[in-house]
């Protein structure tokens, strides 16, 4: 019985990797999974407001705090706060928008 005990870990371990590879192959070719919805609709409801965008980035992740302008289909035009007096307006891809809090 403990033979299997251990055939079985060992099975887990064979399966940890290929997961990884995986994992690391589709973030390398920049595919991720689809979300619960489009998140054109939830940011529509939120034009004139302030929100918290995090994107993807590279292996992490960054989070911005922004003025949403306009939005459709696959872009985002956003209104970003470089330090005391400075703005900056960017385009942002929603699929490279993670999360959006606000």
């Amino acid at each position: 019985m403990e033979y299997m005990g251990v055939v079985a870990f060992v099975f887990v371990l064979c399966l940890w990797d290929k997961v990884r590879r995986l994992e690391r192959l589709l973030r390398e070719n920049h595919i991720r999974p689809g979300g619960p919805g489009p998140l054109g609709t939830g940011l529509r409801d939120k034009i004139g407001k302030t929100v918290d965008i995090t994107l993807y980035e590279g292996e992490g992740s960054t989070t911005t705090t922004c003025r949403v302008l306009d939005v459709d289909e696959e872009w985002a035009r956003i209104l970003r706060n470089e330090g005391k007096k400075n703005q900056r307006e960017l385009l942002l891809r929603l699929s490279d928008v993670k999360q959006v809090k606000g």
